[in-house]
């Protein structure tokens, strides 16, 4: 069965497509279920790259819209991306309840660093001890209950630093919490999708990462792969077959759904 709940449309401000050109692409391309996960937007702030809060009613209204509007064709949910920053925890639980969200993810971009400020992990780091506070900041979030899955949770590894001790006690802490929480764990097609580069480990994609996947493998974790579509090309592509294929080669079997979806 074909699935996929991570998708972004032009309401991101870094996609390419409305919600019903991901509709059309996922109908031709066969999948059974598509959820929407636009950028959320935070009531107070707006750190750019996402959908505005005031935005936030006409998106929601459009994904109910184009779930009737092919009833019987496809399964369409409304769902959001969204970090996981404690003080929102309230805000979390009002968009699932007040405003109908069916599933948040947990793209945990930023996160509270050591002198318990909020970093943002594509600004490079001085070295990888961050990276355990970053993995804190998750594992906190899956504590909540709120979110389905974990987004590429593995998210870290895309800055310059070889895979060391720092890296794998991160993948512990999100890999043990994800477990004990039954928190999915999403494999991301995404990042198949960028430039092969150069670290200090070898050449790779930022992630997924092989060692933390290799973890996670030795784990009874559930994952799922997210197309993380950018464009309606990309909803099943040949970065999702090869998603696919690293699971198998790794012994994981994914899900295919969200829950309680």
């Amino acid at each position: 069965m074909k699935t996929n709940f991570h998708t972004h449309t032009s309401l991101c401000r870094h996609a390419d497509g409305t919600a019903e050109d991901y509709v059309k692409s996922a109908l031709s391309s066969g999948l059974a279920q598509l959820g929407f996960s636009e950028h959320a937007p935070y009531p107070d702030v707006d750190f750019g790259r996402r959908l505005l809060f005031s935005e936030l009613k006409d998106y929601l209204e459009e994904v109910d819209a184009l779930a009737l509007k092919y009833r019987g064709n496809i399964r369409i949910h409304k769902g959001l991306e969204i970090e996981y920053l404690p003080k929102y925890r309230s805000y979390y639980e009002e968009l699932l309840v007040k405003w109908g969200v069916e599933y948040l993810l947990m793209g945990e971009h930023f996160y509270i660093n050591p002198q318990g400020e909020q970093a943002n992990i594509y600004e490079a780091t001085s070295s990888t001890g961050q990276y355990l506070a970053y993995a804190r900041t998750v594992a906190e979030g899956m504590k909540t209950g709120l979110f389905a899955a974990v987004a590429h949770p593995d998210l870290y590894m895309l800055n310059p630093f070889a895979w060391n001790d720092d890296c794998k006690r991160a993948a512990d802490l999100i890999i043990d919490t994800a477990t004990a929480t039954d928190t999915i764990l999403e494999y991301n097609a995404n990042g198949l999708r960028w430039e092969q580069r150069s670290y200090p480990d070898g050449v790779r994609a930022p992630y997924p990462h092989e060692k933390f996947w290799e973890m996670a493998a030795q784990a009874p974790i559930r994952a799922i792969v997210g197309s993380d579509c950018h464009n309606p090309a990309n909803i099943w592509d040949d970065a999702m077959e090869k998603a696919y294929a690293n699971l198998k080669e790794l012994g994981i079997h994914p899900v295919y759904q969200l829950n309680p979806v």
